[in-house]
């Protein structure tokens, strides 16, 4: 099928939001790379698309995240986890997006690169 790159941003940026955040939900933060590889993999529009869809969609992912959590034992286990590392909770709810955001982008730049390895330098195989 032969989508614009648009379209192949919108697509690569829900799948990435949603597998991040099923991978999210298991509490293995790091797994978020799996669902940055997903979107590189699967929505071949070179690394332009792929570093924008990625890293919004990381971000995005946090966010739904933190709207389906229970808000009354999120804001004191932050303070908590704030306390103890000597930072703000401000700061540890960007570090959170940042960081999430960094991961999804590592795991789809790894995948266009594999589709870039495997499809000889072009972003769609030929046909």
């Amino acid at each position: 099928m032969n989508i614009g790159k648009g379209t192949g941003l919108l697509i690569s940026l829900l799948v990435i939001a949603l597998s991040g955040f099923i991978l999210l939900l298991t509490g293995i933060w790091y797994a978020v790379i799996v669902a940055g590889l997903i979107g590189g993999l699967l929505v071949r529009k070179g690394y332009a698309v792929s570093v924008l869809s990625s890293f919004v969609g990381g971000l995005v992912s946090v966010g739904i995240l933190l709207l389906t959590l229970p808000t009354t034992y999120l804001m004191p286990t932050m303070d908590e986890v704030a306390s103890i590392s000597g930072i703000g909770v401000t700061l540890l709810l960007a570090l959170m997006f940042i960081i999430t955001g960094l991961l999804a982008l590592s795991g789809s730049l790894i995948g266009t690169f594999f589709v870039y390895a495997i499809g000889g330098g072009r972003a769609n195989p030929p046909r």
